[in-house]
């Protein structure tokens, strides 16, 4: 018997623990799922867009879940605006308000990919709330490049920063004095990067400097003009040049001019001052550097894309009249009858809706008698309906 129990304890040495192919599979797992899991969560980031916003329900007939779910939707509805403000800038906005209304503002919730609400309170009469609202990029793109006003499919700017970093009590910062010296990148050139990336402007790294046998004395100045800061663009291959200064008065205040240069020919696209100031309710990971900056990018980028813009075809704004409408079910077959079948139809519009007559207006690429003859000939019409009255300005579609 006990010869017998030797034997196994020697057999049973030569195995593996009976727990070492689980610990196999989960390393099998670790190196196969996680991987995996990383890719699942970059892609889902680069489609999502998270935002901190706050709405506001007013509470009517002591209603309040009505006022809620009506907070909720202007929180949504504010995080979409802020997106395309980002994207746009506020003058890009302020010109496509119409559309941009029409086609995204006026149905946030397509937009939307998901929220939860981080804390919320009422009172006698509102309802407010503060949300976490992610905003699906993909979605906005997609409509962005319907209506036009995406640039990134064509336009690639190469942008190179000359700018100065000046802080209370410290000497002022400025790389190009003295180019061959590799130091780190500040706060300035940190948040103007973001900020230009975000727009999917291509950022020129400063290490890459030229031979010292490529630029003068002039060029090492902590004040440039145009014509140096050129000379700067064409030695790295820049399209613009951003130059100017920040100035931190404070660890709440800062303030930066800016201008951006097309090295093309030397000329000042755009230039503009503004300010950064830290709230106490901000957020800890902002600086007012980076508010600054902030600012003057909402404004001015725009206006650095559109001159790089390659040349667009003329957009017409015209009228078209329907007459015999039956319901608004066929309105609205029509309005996507054009929205859908048309590409060269940018937006349409309603005007005026009567019983008997319609009023849409139209922006389109080329003309109003082309566009005519091209939806009276159409194939697939939602609708039977001749096209009368046309001239350079619109046309009428009666329904039979």
């Amino acid at each position: 018997m006990n010869q017998t129990k030797d034997l196994r304890k020697k057999r049973g040495s030569k195995r593996l623990p009976y727990f070492l192919p689980f610990c196999l599979f989960l390393l099998f797992l670790s190196l196969t799922v996680n991987p995996l899991m990383k890719i699942s969560i970059a892609e889902e980031a680069k489609e999502t867009d998270e935002r901190i916003v706050t709405g506001t329900g007013i509470i009517v007939g002591e209603n309040i879940a009505l006022a809620r779910n009506e907070a909720i939707s202007k929180a949504s509805l504010k995080a979409v605006e802020e997106y395309l403000i980002q994207r746009l800038g506020y003058q890009g906005v302020a010109s496509n308000f119409e559309s941009l209304d029409e086609e995204i503002l006026s149905r946030p919730k397509e937009e939307i990919r998901d929220y939860q609400i981080i804390s919320e309170f009422r009172t006698d009469t509102y309802v407010k709330v503060l949300m976490k609202v992610r905003v699906n990029k993909a979605v906005l793109e997609e409509k962005l490049q319907k209506m036009g006003l995406s640039e990134t499919d064509s336009i690639h700017i190469a942008v190179l920063f000359l700018v100065s970093e000046k802080r209370e009590g410290f000497p002022i910062i400025y790389w190009w004095g003295d180019p061959s010296r590799q130091t780190a990148l500040t706060q300035t050139e940190l948040s103007l990067s973001r900020v230009f990336e975000e727009r999917n402007l291509r950022v020129i790294s400063r290490s890459f400097f030229p031979s010292e046998e490529s630029y003068d004395e002039s060029m090492l100045d902590l004040t440039l003009g145009n014509e140096e800061a050129v000379k700067w663009g064409k030695l790295l291959s820049a399209q613009v040049v951003i130059v100017g200064e920040t100035n931190q008065y404070e660890a709440s205040r800062a303030s930066v001019f800016l201008r951006a240069i097309n090295v093309m020919d030397g000329t000042v696209i755009v230039q503009g001052y503004r300010e950064g100031i830290l709230g106490s309710n901000q957020r800890e990971d902002k600086n007012a550097i980076e508010l600054a900056i902030n600012s003057w990018a909402h404004d001015m980028i725009f206006h650095i894309i559109n001159a790089f813009k390659p040349g667009q075809k003329v957009i017409n704004r015209i009228i078209v009249m329907i007459k015999g409408l039956k319901s608004y079910r066929e309105f609205r077959d029509f309005k996507e009858f054009l929205r859908k079948d048309f590409p060269e139809i940018r937006s349409v519009l309603d005007r005026s809706l009567k019983r008997d007559l319609v009023k849409v207006s139209v922006e389109v690429e080329g003309g109003s008698k082309r566009l005519a003859e091209k939806v009276g000939s159409h194939p697939q019409k939602p609708l039977s309906f001749e096209i009368n009255e046309v001239s350079d300005q619109g046309f009428t579609v009666v329904l039979r």
